[in-house]
């Protein structure tokens, strides 16, 4: 067998392996090594650093590399892995990706892409439907939206639609001189930071709007900055709902959002990255009631659903403002004159060339249908809710900061002279000691691979998180992990 197709079959096996058979139970979750450790144990295979010269590598050494890359990655697809909002990928979903990736198109024009084309249609056309939005099946109506590489990016996107309503000769004469203000919760993305900071509206004139206590926006608040405003000579351009928070994943109530926005003439933008797969369920699709009223939803399905990263669709209820926002006309790819142009979606797009991100969430849905999409947002659910039900039970061990009522449980692990747990009456060492605790915890879990769990600041203080993604996690995971903050935690509450 020539060489390079004898190390090509040698990965694709490690993958495959890997794939069907993910570390789970007692495996690691990783096997952690310094930066340091990690350049010493490729040095014995494959350095990874390229050199002045890099020759080229035996199938054997291009093996044992893939060895050690799958040796010492971040397993996320064990069930101890609750470091981030997505975890879990689905074989049929890996290897959708795969074969998308051995046909290396892009899925910008009908004749690169035939295929692709009518599956991207076809499944924004779904996916507005289960959002509510108002579809066309008509021949020759445009799906309503687009793929995009990531939230962040679609969000940005979306701003752009905004604020091309808001002036339609933006395209062609640049920026008006209003100064523009973008409306979020202070519990919401980043992505509207940095997405006003690229359209030049600026940082500071992203208002964060206060929410509750569960990390909901308070709409009376949100009334308010908006006439506070004006008063400031800012020009409202929009607002982002947040379905699903990345931290406590709370939901805005975007029906009452939406009436603001209408009153006010605002876009309503519903960043549901997170939480918007809720939709699926028919047992949580209410906590995004309105959100067919809104201008713009953007969606990744590449969180809870189980589908490899990236994978985003941007909804958009009026698709025809697509093209005057982003094209360009560019002869030379989009000729309205070759077969099946009107297919051509490239040019209703800030990206020409794109990866195709269609074929693996087609096949994935076609795999599980309707009911076992339902299925995996209602596992997840259930599990945080074991999740809250062995922290309610644990002899005050451990305390709900944000208990929640969906798939994520942030909590802290409380010392026994400090329960029952009273945040608001906590002596200021202590609460320094315990802010200090989760990242000793979280170093002792990765060091060792038993867990991946993330910590961050809420209510000015350290706090874990629990995120049911993914459909393999069972309540002896749970119970497991949570027996290894207990170890962790009480021999490292004695040094700090």
């Amino acid at each position: 067998m020539e060489p390079r197709i004898d190390a090509a079959t040698s990965i694709a096996e490690i993958a495959t392996r890997y794939v069907f058979d993910p570390p789970r139970d007692d495996d690691p979750v990783i096997e952690f090594l310094s930066p340091e450790e990690l350049a010493q144990a490729f040095a014995g295979v494959i350095p990874i650093e390229l050199g002045d010269n890099v020759p080229a590598r035996s199938a054997e050494a291009l093996a044992s590399a893939a060895e050690l890359v799958v040796r010492h990655s971040v397993h996320t697809s064990h069930p101890r892995f609750f470091n981030q909002n997505f975890a879990g990928p689905d074989p049929v979903a890996v290897i959708g990706d795969w074969l998308g990736a051995a046909l290396n198109t892009t899925n910008a024009t009908f004749e690169a892409a035939p295929v692709f084309t009518l599956m991207e249609s076809a499944l924004l056309r779904k996916l507005g439907r289960v959002a509510g939005y108002p579809v066309s099946d008509e021949p020759g109506s445009l799906p309503p939206g687009l793929f995009a590489p990531g939230g962040s990016s679609a969000t940005l996107y979306a701003l752009q639609l905004a604020r091309h309503r808001h002036q339609p000769d933006i395209v062609r004469v640049g920026a008006s001189a209003d100064r523009l203000a973008i409306f979020v919760s202070d519990a919401g993305h980043y992505a509207a930071v940095k997405s006003a900071a690229l359209l030049g509206i600026g940082m500071d004139n992203v208002i964060k709007v206060a929410a509750d206590d569960e990390g909901a926006m308070d709409v009376t608040a949100l009334r308010a900055e908006i006439t506070t405003a004006r008063e400031r000579g800012l020009t409202p351009l929009a607002v982002i709902a947040t379905a699903g928070t990345t931290v406590t994943s709370a939901f805005d109530a975007i029906d009452e959002i939406a009436d603001v926005c209408d009153a006010e003439e605002l876009w309503l933008h519903v960043d549901g990255c997170w939480g918007g797969s809720a939709l699926f369920s028919s047992s949580h699709r209410h906590r995004l009631a309105g959100v067919e009223r809104s201008d713009s939803f953007v969606w990744n399905l590449h969180k809870m659903m189980g589908v490899t990263q990236q994978c985003t669709a941007l909804l958009v209820r009026d698709p025809g403002q697509l093209g005057p926002c982003f094209a360009t006309g560019a002869d030379y790819i989009f000729q309205p004159d070759k077969l099946h142009a009107e297919f051509d979606s490239g040019d209703r797009h800030f990206q020409c060339a794109r990866r195709v991100d269609a074929l693996k969430l087609w096949l994935t849905w076609q795999a599980y249908g309707d009911e076992g999409f339902e299925a995996r947002i209602d596992h997840a659910v259930a599990m945080a809710d074991h999740v809250r039900h062995r922290i309610r039970s644990s002899d005050d061990e451990f305390a709900t900061i944000v208990e929640g009522d969906f798939s994520n449980v942030v909590f802290v692990w409380v010392p026994p002279e400090l329960r029952p747990f009273d945040l608001d009456s906590l002596a200021p060492d202590h609460h320094a000691a315990l802010h200090v605790l989760a990242p000793r915890i979280k170093g002792r879990m990765q060091a060792e691979g038993t867990v991946m769990m993330g910590y961050q600041p809420v209510a000015e203080i350290n706090t874990f998180r629990f995120i049911l993604n993914n459909s393999n996690v069972e309540p002896a995971d749970i119970d497991v992990t949570l027996e290894f903050i207990s170890q962790y935690a009480t021999e490292e509450w004695k040094g700090v």
